[in-house]
Formats: structure tokens, C-alpha cells, sequence
């Protein structure tokens, strides 16, 4: 097997960071579907646990120069804030 088709590390956590970004999207998806209030909260349980495991695989990889997503510049920074503060206050 040519060494461009062996499965490694960087490629196994590559995929179980996406996996965690589709899990984590599902699940919130779920929350706002969910009508009743014991599985809301259990959908919102695992949503946390899957939210800090894809934390600590994207600590990982960024720390193995695997992840390394680009830094925002301080007028986007602003203009995200701004987008929020927007949407916060149109919020009933």
C-alpha cells in the first residue's frame, strides 16, 4: 500500500473533528425540535459532551500544527460583535 493511502493520525482526527462539527449541528437541531422537556435536556447533555470532546480534538490537532483555522482580523472581530448586538436586540 503506497504511503499516500495509510491512514495516520492526523487523518483520524481529521475525521473525528468533522464528525463531532455534524454531531454537534444534529444535535443542536434537535434541541430546537425536541417538545419534550426531559429529552431537550438530555439532547442538550450530549450536546455539551460533544462540545467539549471536539474542543479537546481541536486543542489536539492544533497543537500538532494539524488545525490551524485563520485568526480573525479585529475589524471582523468587530463586525461579527456588531452582527450580534443587531441580532440580540431584534430578539422578542
Amino acid at each position: 500500500m503506497p504511503a499516500s493511502n495509510k491512514i495516520n493520525d492526523q487523518i483520524l482526527a481529521d475525521v473525528m473533528l468533522n464528525q463531532h462539527k455534524l454531531a454537534a449541528s444534529m444535535l443542536t437541531n434537535s434541541i430546537l425540535e425536541a417538545s419534550d422537556d426531559r429529552l431537550r435536556r438530555d439532547y442538550q447533555s450530549i450536546l455539551n459532551a460533544t462540545l467539549g470532546h471536539q474542543k479537546q480534538i481541536f486543542n489536539f490537532m492544533a497543537q500538532k500544527g494539524w488545525y490551524q483555522p485563520p485568526a480573525a482580523s479585529p475589524q471582523e472581530i468587530n463586525q461579527a460583535q456588531r452582527m450580534m448586538n443587531q441580532m440580540q436586540a431584534q430578539t422578542p
